[in-house]
C-alpha cells in the first residue's frame, strides 16, 4: 500500500515537472526548487519588504561593506517565479558596488532566468522594487 502511494506521488511529480518545463526555463525551475540565498540576514545594512499587486510579499536583505554588497538574501511567500527572481537578484547583487547594483533592472533578472511568461514578469519587478526600497532607506539613514 505504501509503495503504491509512493509510486502515485512520483507519477504526479513527473507530470508537474513536465508541465513546468513547458512554461519555464530550466533555470527558473532550478532556482524555484532549490533557492539559494533564501532567509533573513541577522544584521543587514539595508532591508525592505514590499507586497506586490499579485499579493506576493518580497523581503530583501543586504550587507554593505565599503560601498560593496557583500551579502544579499531574500524571503518571500510567493510562487516559484517569485522565488526564482529573488535568487537571481541576490546572486547578481553580491560583489557589486552599491551604485552598480542600482542599475540591476527587472530585464536583467529576466535575462538571468532565460525569460518568464508575460504573466510572471511582475515577479522580477517586485524583486527589484524591493531592493530599490532597501537601498533608498539605507541611503536616507546613513
Amino acid at each position: 500500500m505504501d509503495n503504491d502511494l509512493e509510486h502515485f506521488g512520483d507519477e504526479i511529480q513527473k507530470e508537474l515537472d513536465e508541465d513546468a518545463r513547458a512554461v519555464y526555463s530550466e533555470k527558473v525551475i532550478r532556482y524555484a526548487n532549490n533557492p539559494e540565498n533564501l532567509g533573513r540576514l541577522d544584521v543587514p545594512d539595508a532591508a525592505a519588504e514590499v507586497k506586490g499587486l499579485c499579493g506576493d510579499t518580497m523581503e530583501i536583505y543586504v550587507t554593505i561593506t565599503s560601498g560593496t554588497i557583500t551579502d544579499a538574501s531574500f524571503m518571500t511567500d510567493g510562487c516559484g517565479p517569485t522565488i526564482a527572481c529573488g535568487v537571481a537578484l541576490t546572486k547578481m547583487l553580491r560583489g557589486k558596488s552599491l551604485m552598480d547594483a542600482l542599475h540591476v533592472s527587472p530585464g536583467d533578472i529576466l535575462r538571468e532566468l532565460d525569460g518568464l511568461p508575460y504573466e510572471n514578469v511582475h515577479c522580477a519587478i517586485l524583486a527589484t522594487t524591493t531592493f530599490y526600497k532597501a537601498v533608498s532607506e539605507y541611503l536616507i539613514n546613513t
